[in-house]
């Protein structure tokens, strides 16, 4: 199965168009690939497979379809009919301009870390600032616009 993989990865570098791959290869190549214990070859099995995949979609996103496995379709329609959803934006409402009045240790809020270092002028997400007002941490600042 090796042997057949590394030739059929060369034959499709050479070629213009989509070679005819049996229904079943994407299948028998990782059913292969999970028996193999040499990790080596494992390994050289793995990139093979990957190439393969990655120039197969390639040559059908921009040139012809003819040949495409079933499988090979499926992800060309899920990459075809992505909505990409906004990501949202810090705006004005969103921030508070502050003052650091004390050292406070680094945190994070999962997104970001913060570094509070004293007598520092910062943006804050609206919450933490809230959260950090309460316990005289920050002074929240005014900005005229």
């Amino acid at each position: 199965m090796y042997k057949e993989l590394k030739n059929y990865f060369f034959n499709e570098i050479r070629s213009d168009t989509l070679l005819k791959l049996p229904e079943d290869f994407y299948e028998k190549v990782r059913e292969y690939i999970k028996k193999l214990e040499d990790e080596k070859e494992k390994e050289r099995a793995k990139y093979y497979y990957r190439e393969l995949r990655k120039l197969r979609i390639y040559k059908a996103m921009y040139f012809d379809r003819e040949n495409l496995l079933k499988e090979e379709e499926e992800i060309l329609n899920k990459i075809e009919f992505i909505e990409e959803e906004p990501k949202g934006i810090y705006t004005i409402k969103d921030i508070e301009v502050v003052k650091v009045n004390k050292q406070f240790p680094q945190f994070t809020d999962g997104n970001f870390i913060y570094n509070l270092n004293k007598e520092e002028v910062i943006t804050l997400d609206k919450k933490i600032a809230t959260i950090l007002e309460k316990h005289g941490i920050i002074s929240k600042l005014r900005v005229r616009m």
